[in-house]
């Protein structure tokens, strides 16, 4: 019977800890040899790949040294130099993953690894992420799928090592981070778009909650209802977001290409043009949608939890943020136009290629996508691990979720990127660009359309 992936990673780490043990208590003093792989393969029921793998760790640890056609000799047992792991990582996922007590635990098992964290701060281009890699230095790194193109066009293989792909990942999730056939990035956590709502207003209103069959029609019909003059509007979002203005094209089935002239016609796509009106149509209805600058995601979160809006469109990373509303609230499918599609968000776990010690490296890049750090970030966070099996777990709940939180599995077919548009991230942001004077009211549809077709077109 073939060994599942996540229990050969619980096995080579109770190997590594079990030897680094043994040669720490002087079980197995300097000068003295390991027992032989066969043997390590027996006790710890593991392959011989697997068993080597594991060796390798000590032997970056400098415990021991592989003596060919002989194996493995100790050669250090206490005051190893420690090893220390540059770990680069999005502010966000203390929150949404409690990343910084995973790398606590982490260090826990491997206290002759330490993890220097480093939260990541870079302009969003390919000079301004090269240039964070090259200087920062750091080993292992969180990468979403965004910033994972950008660097693709550097190539990522200057950058990036080449990885082994999950045998229980969401296949889906490996697509944006696969380059001629090689997997750079492992999918740690991921989330889709949804519909995220105030069960108390609903409740106070007698109206049915949102599902699966609502259109952006039955939004603006609901809200009618629920707005409240200037107390309470109905939806909000955030406008800018990349993650939120193009879901409005993919219901549409909006794909970008050029004619045989190598142009866009942007201004004839009536798909394109209706999907950019029903978004207008939504925010520009100053009784359902309010008049509020936001900056990022975080003024969405503030003016639900202070319920001045009953609606928003959000993640499943976003409801980390809402432990302590004083309501309650459910998610719903994203409400659909021509087609029922959402946008999905993935983060994931890359080696740098400059990394000072690639086993140690590749150890703690593993051990974040192992069974049991995805099963904490699901039992203990609100986040989507990468992992099916531990996102699918069921058993006692070790926090309030909402009652829906199992939507996911099923609008899985809704799921979508950006790039299902046909376009990259730096055009998909010079068309936000040029949008924020149609969204403001400044220029007609058709005369921002036809400045964007310039700009794509020269990109």
């Amino acid at each position: 019977m073939k060994t599942k992936r996540s229990t050969s990673r619980s096995r080579i780490e109770q190997m590594i800890v079990s030897l680094r043990d043994d040669i720490l208590t002087e079980h197995y003093p300097v000068g003295s040899y390991l027992p032989s792989e066969m043997e390590l393969c027996q006790q710890f029921q593991l392959s011989k790949v697997t068993v080597r793998k594991g060796l390798e760790v000590l032997v970056g640890e400098g415990y021991i040294e592989k003596v060919p056609r002989i194996g493995a000799k100790v050669i250090r047992t206490r005051n190893a130099e420690a090893i220390t792991i540059k770990f680069g990582y999005y502010k966000t996922t203390i929150r949404e993953t409690h990343i910084l007590k995973l790398v606590h635990t982490f260090q826990q098992q491997y206290p002759n690894i330490q993890i220097q964290p480093v939260a990541m701060h870079f302009p969003r281009n390919r000079e301004g992420i090269t240039t964070y890699i090259e200087e920062s230095k750091c080993d292992v790194m969180m990468l979403n799928h965004y910033d994972y193109e950008i660097l693709d066009s550097a190539p990522v293989e200057e950058y990036l090592e080449p990885l082994e792909m999950g045998e229980s990942t969401y296949p889906y999730l490996n697509k944006p981070f696969t380059t001629n056939q090689s997997l750079y990035v492992r999918p740690f956590v991921f989330t889709p778009v949804v519909l995220c709502y105030n069960k108390d207003h609903f409740n106070e209103m007698r109206l049915p909650e949102p599902d699966g069959s609502w259109t952006w029609d039955d939004v603006k019909e609901a809200c009618s209802k629920i707005a409240n003059a200037n107390d309470r509007y109905g939806l909000y979002f955030h406008l800018l977001s990349d993650n939120r203005w193009p879901l409005f094209l993919l219901q549409n089935k909006v794909f970008f290409q050029k004619n045989e002239e190598g142009k866009y016609e942007l201004r004839s796509d009536e798909k394109l043009k209706q999907g950019l009106r029903t978004c207008m149509e939504l925010i520009s209805d100053k009784t359902l949608f309010p008049t509020y600058f936001s900056e990022d995601e975080d003024d969405v979160e503030t003016l639900f939890l202070k319920q001045k809006v009953s609606m928003i469109i959000a993640t499943y990373s976003t409801l980390n943020s809402l432990g302590d509303a004083s309501f309650t609230y459910d998610i719903s499918p994203l409400p659909s136009q021509d087609e029922a599609s959402t946008l999905l968000v993935v983060i994931g776990i890359a080696v740098t290629r400059g990394a000072s010690n690639k086993q140690a490296a590749k150890l703690f890049q593993e051990y974040l996508v192992s069974y049991d750090t995805q099963l904490y970030i699901r039992q203990h966070t609100l986040s989507i691990p990468a992992m099916k099996l531990a996102a699918e777990w069921s058993g006692e709940e070790r926090m309030v979720r909402p009652s829906r939180f199992q939507l996911y599995r099923e609008v899985m077919n809704t799921f979508h990127y950006y790039t299902d548009l046909n376009l990259t991230c730096y055009k998909l942001a010079a068309m936000r660009n040029e949008l924020k004077f149609y969204w403001s009211g400044l220029d007609s549809l058709d005369t921002v359309l036809e400045r964007i077709e310039r700009k794509l077109e020269n990109m």
